[in-house]
């Protein structure tokens, strides 16, 4: 998700067969399966991982990484290799990485994405990944060195199974003859069905990737038979994929999968009760009633923005009960482990203020062009622009936003103001950074 559909959002928010016989053959040794009564896995998504190689820090890289719609791109490899420093230190069973893997589907990205998550299958963790929307045949795929940027290698879909070959296609027992989807048991009763809802053929017809998500004809055929296999095993079964499942926000035109109701009609029917997503980059907890019975959806806030969440999902295999909680990653900590207290503090003003500045700006933008209207002074604007850059954060924390002077003064406002709707949206947020309950 970047660009047009994000700044919107900030703007008016702010087939195939199952094959179940055996594995795709490879040479690598395959980590042994999860034994024991619970399974952990940390989850995240939208890493938008951009690689050092592709840039110099320089003033192009600069002005572009400055305007990304407050993700903090400057930092993204710092953020990631953050994330599986962690990871390690915490040695959960699994890691899953639910889409937007890279800045814009860069092959070098990808590329150093895959090396990093080496290191975690090195520490006997099983990693599991799908692409987003950024990740395949983007033609907005770009380099920087000083004052300019230059088109980079892109990728494919067969090209993504290679680079992730050691990322969850590798373990593979079943793959989806009509899409890179594949199921995946880490244990027994523990089964992770990982969806490509990314649509990415005509990208390059239409010079940019495509936001909205789907699966193609005979994957929800697919998916099916695997839920009846599932139901007969006594297995957990959660589908894992970019594109939410349920709207989560006032614009969910591109974020919720094409057809939701037939997708959670044939998830329910599989008895799913708890579905992955991202995309959306707020951290948000949704649920659903279907055919009687509650599906929810978690979708994660972006690792690359804002608390730079990852989610840890804990599952007992034996009664089927699940918890969930988000957790802001550290990265200061890791920054100043690894290059000092003064660069910690350079990253914590830039982290902060590109989110910020991502809703000031737009707030300001908005009431700039409404002014002949509303005829409000310039000192108001600024005013009612911080409560915006101030209801920007909460929206991407999922967490109510203070009631601060400059929040307030949008409360003053008559409705019909642009933007007024989403600030009182966000003293709402509640719910969206634990849940516990049943998943099978």
């Amino acid at each position: 998700m970047k660009f047009q559909l994000r700044t919107l959002m900030l703007t008016i928010l702010v087939g195939s067969a199952l094959l179940l016989t055996g594995c795709h053959q490879n040479t690598t040794e395959k980590l042994p399966p999860v034994k024991g009564r619970n399974l952990t896995a940390m989850v995240i998504s939208d890493d938008h991982v951009i690689a050092p190689s592709l840039h110099d820090n320089g003033s192009a890289f600069d002005s572009y990484a400055g305007n990304d719609a407050g993700a903090d791109l400057k930092y993204s490899a710092t953020i990631f290799k953050a994330f599986i420093a962690k990871a390690i230190a915490t040695k959960p069973d699994v890691v899953i990485v639910s889409g937007d893997i890279t800045n814009n589907g860069e092959k070098a990205s990808h590329e150093y994405v895959a090396r990093q998550l080496q290191r975690l299958t090195q520490h006997r963790i099983h990693v599991y990944v799908i692409p987003g929307n950024h990740d395949l045949n983007n033609p907005l795929t770009r380099g920087f060195k000083g004052k300019k940027q230059h088109e980079v290698e892109a990728i494919d879909a067969a090209q993504f199974k290679q680079i992730y070959a050691k990322a969850g296609y590798n373990e593979a027992v079943a793959h989806d003859s009509n899409s890179l989807s594949y199921l995946v048991k880490p244990s027994k009763k523990t089964w992770f069905l990982m969806l490509n809802s990314a649509i990415y053929k005509s990208n390059y017809q239409q010079g940019s990737s495509t936001v909205g998500g789907g699966l193609p004809d005979g994957t929800l055929d697919w998916v099916a038979k695997i839920g009846r296999e599932a139901k007969k095993q006594h297995a957990i079964l959660i589908p894992v994929l970019h594109h939410n499942t349920m709207n989560h926000t006032m614009i969910n035109q591109g974020y919720t999968i094409g057809y939701a109701d037939q997708v959670r009609d044939v998830f329910s029917k599989a008895n799913v009760k708890l579905t992955l997503s991202g995309h959306i980059h707020a951290q948000s907890i949704k649920h659903k009633t279907v055919n009687g019975k509650e599906l929810t959806d978690i979708a994660s806030g972006a690792l690359i923005l804002g608390e730079h969440y990852y989610g840890t999902l804990t599952l007992d295999q034996q009664t089927g009960k699940a918890q969930y909680h988000a957790t802001s990653l550290n990265v200061s900590a890791y920054i100043q482990q690894h290059q000092g207290v003064k660069a910690a503090k350079a990253y914590q003003k830039y982290d902060h203020d590109v989110l910020y500045a991502s809703g000031y700006n737009a707030a300001l933008s908005s009431l700039y062009e409404d002014r002949d209207e509303t005829q409000y002074s310039t000192k108001k604007m600024k005013t009612l622009a911080t409560g915006m850059g101030e209801a920007n954060i909460a929206m991407f924390r999922g967490t109510p936003v203070k009631q601060t002077p400059a929040v307030l003064a949008w409360e003053q406002l008559p409705d019909s103001v642009r933007l007024k709707e989403f600030i009182l949206k966000t003293k709402n947020l509640h719910g969206n950074l634990q849940w516990s309950g049943a998943v099978r």
